[in-house]
């Protein structure tokens, strides 16, 4: 199979940040309803807290507010972290990237197109 070589210039920084936004925001929310719900088991199972038992200990406010605060933070650092990237790449004129084509299509003119 044939190799090809590309350069990567610069990246979108809002594109960038909101991707490490959004996948800070979900791997926040995962995490974050599985301590939910453990915490809900044994608070009710406890029962020291009463019928609240199920919400006081489990962290719901948490559960909402988590993945919002890591959105905002995931956004800022990776916002920052790609015009770090943009930066440091038109210093050193680029990263090279080699793919591999595996493909049966020899049709590489959407590469380097905008959208």
């Amino acid at each position: 199979m044939s190799n090809l070589k590309l350069k990567l210039k610069k990246i979108d920084p809002v594109k960038y940040a909101l991707i490490t936004g959004t996948a800070l925001a979900g791997v926040t929310f995962v995490i974050f309803a599985f301590f939910t719900l453990i915490g809900s088991l044994f608070g009710a199972a406890m029962g020291e807290f009463g019928p609240f038992a199920a919400i006081a200990g489990s962290g719901i406010v948490m559960l909402i507010v988590g993945p919002i605060l890591y959105f905002i933070f995931g956004f800022i650092f990776g916002l920052i972290g790609a015009f770090l990237l943009n930066f440091i790449l038109s210093k050193t004129d680029g990263l090279i990237i080699d793919f591999e084509k595996i493909g049966e299509s020899d049709d590489l003119s959407m590469i380097g197109r905008g959208e």
